[in-house]
């Protein structure tokens, strides 16, 4: 029986069938098996503005686990915490996602040795936007100091994964204080990228003050509602501005010691939009932070189906 070749319109009939359903099905099927393969596309959320990421420095599709440089590397060394808080409390705001503040998840020892350490390393904070690095003062404006994996830096690493429950494929960034003087801010952003199917994404941010001696500085989150109970408002800024309005969304009051805790990832790994944040302007004197990322790499599959 012969067969005849299909006609043009018929291969385009075809075309016009297949190119959505691979979109729209095939294509987020197969990515968690074949991540190196997938597309390439960020998810920057539900907003127009796209400067979302914290401080990459690079890009996340070419980052490894082996580059010291980004991921704190379990290297066996034992813990020494000098200075150690004796116990923390945590609050309970949200639970999807889950949002906790912690008091004196740091002590004021261990404070103001990273605040210490970090006095000769601070550089002008920059933005990853694109493939490109910049700074740009506009979006944010304020200094970063990578710090040296010393006994207190190596406790605290410790310590968010204990935090964490010890998950698998978590990995702690390196650290970095920032520092916002007079002026200094961060204009809303996520700390996710939509990468985890590329090869891992932020899961969890722990925001640390180690500085408070500022007016202004709050983190805002406009998109968590307030909790209720007054209790809160040792924490948040509950108080009307001077035309009377409260600020949109919750924003934490900068408190030495204390730390908000927060997941960016889903379970399916896709980002919270609730994590929108910004650090709002210091309007006079310092404040101190410490970002501590855990980094989550899935394991990848055996695309050979051995063992």
């Amino acid at each position: 029986m012969a067969y005849s070749t299909p006609k043009l319109s018929t291969i385009i009939t075809w075309l016009l069938y297949f190119v959505p359903v691979y979109i729209f099905v095939l294509d987020p099927l197969l990515r968690p098996y074949f991540p190196d393969s997938a597309s390439s596309s960020l998810s920057w959320g539900e907003d127009q503005d796209r400067h979302v990421l914290e401080e990459w420095d690079t890009s996340p599709s070419t980052l490894h686990l082996t580059d010291d440089s980004f991921i704190s590397p379990d290297d066996g060394v034992p813990d020494n915490c000098p200075g150690e808080a004796e116990g923390y409390r945590v609050h309970l705001l949200s639970q999807a996602p889950l949002v906790l503040y912690i008091e004196n998840f740091v002590s004021a020892a261990e404070a103001d040795h990273l605040v210490e350490i970090s006095l000769n390393k601070y550089t002008p904070s920059i933005i990853y936007n694109g493939k490109t690095q910049q700074i740009d003062p506009s979006k944010r404006l304020s200094d970063r100091a990578l710090l040296d994996r010393d006994d207190t830096v190596r406790c605290l690493e410790n310590r968010a994964r204990t935090f964490q429950g010890w998950r698998p494929h978590l990995y702690i960034e390196r650290m970095w204080a920032q520092r916002y003087n007079a002026s200094g801010h961060y204009r809303h952003h996520y700390d996710w990228t939509g990468s985890l199917a590329r090869g891992g994404d932020r899961l969890s941010t722990f925001m640390v003050y180690l500085g408070d001696e500022c007016e202004g500085g709050g983190t805002n989150f406009p998109r968590l509602g307030m909790p209720g109970g007054r209790e809160w408002c040792r924490f948040l800024e509950c108080e009307e501005d001077e035309q009377g309005t409260v600020k949109e969304g919750i924003t934490f009051k900068p408190i030495k010691g204390n730390a908000i805790f927060w997941e960016n990832l889903r379970p399916d790994g896709t980002g919270y939009p609730e994590t929108w944040h910004a650090a709002y302007p210091v309007t006079s004197g310092t404040k101190v932070g410490l970002n501590i990322w855990s980094w989550y790499q899935p394991p990848k599959r055996n695309r050979g189906g051995g063992r």
